[in-house]
């Protein structure tokens, strides 16, 4: 076995999975809930990058729901995001499963 291989395949694919890695901020989903009263844009990298609540989720003496439609969104968006980022990570490391980087 060639160790200088070995450890130029490792040196590719480090840098692939720093590359796939950035890349995560420019991967965009989706969650929302009560059928479109909440919806969060979120990135590759679990980061809210937008909150749209329509109106009539706004109701002064329920603010429980609301906060249930928001957590729900988020959650929603979250497994989204999730998903987006193993799968580009799989890509990127070529469906090896490395613990701790890809599902």
């Amino acid at each position: 076995m060639d160790i200088q291989y070995l450890m130029r395949q490792a040196r590719k694919l480090e840098k692939a999975m720093a590359d796939a890695k950035e890349k995560l901020a420019e991967i965009a989903v989706d969650g929302e809930s009560g059928g479109g009263l909440v919806k969060v844009a979120m990135n590759g990298r679990c980061e809210v990058t937008k909150l749209t609540i329509d109106p009539k989720a706004v109701d002064p003496n329920d603010k429980a729901l609301l906060e249930d439609l928001v957590t729900a969104a988020i959650n929603a968006a979250v497994e989204k995001a999730r998903a987006a980022a193993d799968d580009s990570m799989a890509k990127a490391t070529g469906g090896i499963k490395l613990p701790g980087i890809t599902g």
